[in-house]
């Protein structure tokens, strides 16, 4: 069991949204898909509040037609509470996500050329701050490393899909180090990605994917 830095706040939500968690996986999962995004960890207002990963709150309702039980973390951050399906909170990341996996076709269609995967499940909280798994400090870098390059690697093998868009320099550097040859990158959609907001918004996303499609 690893033992994090005690000013953190470790949110598991393939423990307390795993409902939803494993409703997305039913759906997602296909034979003979093409593509598989790669994320980073569960942001704050996405499937930290979801299950879903990028699960922004009306795309995992609306366009994934899922909505199931959410429950608590074993220690909640009062600054990010986890308010589950009745959140408030719209995360940009995942509305831009699936505002591209929609233009490509309904869930079903594109479930049947791509899949969405995380590098880590956890989400990270200090303060009123979601530290990304690289803002960790060495110690606990080290340990969720360890454990997570194993996870990604199983999941890649186990998925058997030919290409990786991976989502981020890091997400991108991870499906490399997991063996996947043939990989690609897109700017995180974060709004801490200010240069990402042309790809994502001008339509260039939704080209480079169907182009990636026809090609794969």
């Amino acid at each position: 069991m690893v033992r994090f830095s005690p000013d953190l706040i470790v949110y598991d939500p393939l423990e307390y949204a795993w409902d939803n968690f494993t409703r997305f996986v039913r759906l997602s999962v296909r034979p003979g898909q093409k593509v598989l995004f790669a994320g980073m960890n569960p942001g704050p207002y996405g499937m930290l509040q979801t299950g879903v990963p990028f699960g922004e709150i009306d795309s995992v309702k609306g366009y994934l037609g899922i909505c199931g039980s959410v429950g608590k973390p074993r220690e909640e951050s009062p600054q990010k509470p986890v308010e589950g399906m009745e959140t408030r909170h719209h995360e940009v990341s995942g509305r831009k996500f699936w505002a591209m996996a929609s233009a490509i076709g309904p869930a079903d269609a594109f479930f049947a050329s791509a899949a969405v995967v995380n590098y880590c499940p956890l989400g990270f909280i200090r303060g009123r701050r979601n530290v990304t798994p690289e803002e960790l400090c060495r110690e606990d870098r080290e340990a969720v490393y360890s454990i997570c390059d194993r996870y990604f690697r199983s999941i890649i093998e186990i998925l058997d899909i030919p290409v990786g868009i991976g989502l981020g320099h890091f997400a991108e550097r991870k499906l490399r180090e997991a063996g996947m040859e043939d990989v690609g990158y897109f700017p995180h959609p974060s709004p801490r990605n200010p240069s990402s907001i042309r790809f994502w918004d001008s339509g260039e996303a939704v080209r480079r994917v169907r182009s990636i499609l026809d090609e794969a």
